[in-house]
């Protein structure tokens, strides 16, 4: 399991229990001691928590907040953790941009409480696509390349499943990926009854199919879809240009 959280401290058993701490919820965490072992931790990982103690012996907290935020371009984010005066803490959280403390003097089971709460207003929901294909081998071969970029994937080979996934509100994707041609439905057809309801508005369809280019082309603007890509194209690719525009 990788790890979430990453603990900057220079006191190893104040890290130790924390570490621990966060294991016995399911959260994996390490450790850095210093400027060396950190460089080498967020060079080797990414993380979604970085907490950071504010007095170490070769750095600040805040200096290390600006050399993650502003050199490292790290989009984690970050706490300042200590057992200064809290009023104190809170100063220099302000002062160094962090997103957040945790004061030491609270106890481990509020450290570990806000994490959990921290991470889970981090993450962020996993935008769903839905492959419309007939072919069960395409399906499942995109359903494994967009799942591993972090989309939640749903596959329908016929026009009744694709239509419930896409009438149900917990299952209704940003995204259809859509064969054309299929002996069970009609990509044309089904791309139309998307385009045509407003209750769909959000839903962006991509045509894909084994035709050239210009026919796509030339389909796409006769039903409204959102776009085309040929079956040998870099689908996952052009499938997250289209969620990202």
């Amino acid at each position: 399991m990788s790890a979430r959280v990453l603990v900057i401290d220079d006191s190893p058993v104040s890290t130790e229990l924390l570490v621990k701490g966060l294991a016995a919820v399911g959260i994996s965490a390490h450790e850095a001691h210093d400027l060396s072992s950190l460089d080498e931790r967020i060079s080797k990982n990414q993380y979604e928590l970085v907490l950071v103690d504010v007095n170490m012996p070769e750095m600040y907290g805040d200096d290390v907040v600006e050399f993650l935020r502003v050199q490292r371009k790290l989009s984690a984010k970050l706490l300042l953790y200590s057992d200064v005066d809290e009023a104190e803490l809170q100063r220099k959280t302000k002062a160094a941009g962090a997103d957040g403390y945790i004061w030491k003097s609270s106890g481990l089971e509020v450290a570990v409480a806000t994490v959990q709460q921290q991470l889970t207003a981090a993450a962020p929901a996993k935008k769903r696509v839905l492959v419309v294909d007939d072919s069960e081998a395409t399906a499942r071969l995109l359903e494994a390349e967009l799942t591993a970029r972090g989309f939640e994937v749903r596959t329908a080979s016929s026009a009744e499943a694709a239509t419930k996934i896409v009438v149900n509100k917990k299952t209704r994707p940003e995204l259809v990926l859509l064969d054309l041609n299929m002996p069970n439905i009609d990509g044309r057809d089904f791309c139309r009854f998307i385009k045509r309801n407003s209750l769909y508005a959000g839903i962006k369809v991509i045509l894909c199919s084994g035709a050239d280019a210009s026919e796509l082309q030339k389909v796409q603007g006769e039903v409204g879809a959102d776009g085309y890509v040929t079956k040998d194209a870099l689908i996952a690719r052009s499938i997250l240009e289209q969620l990202e525009s």
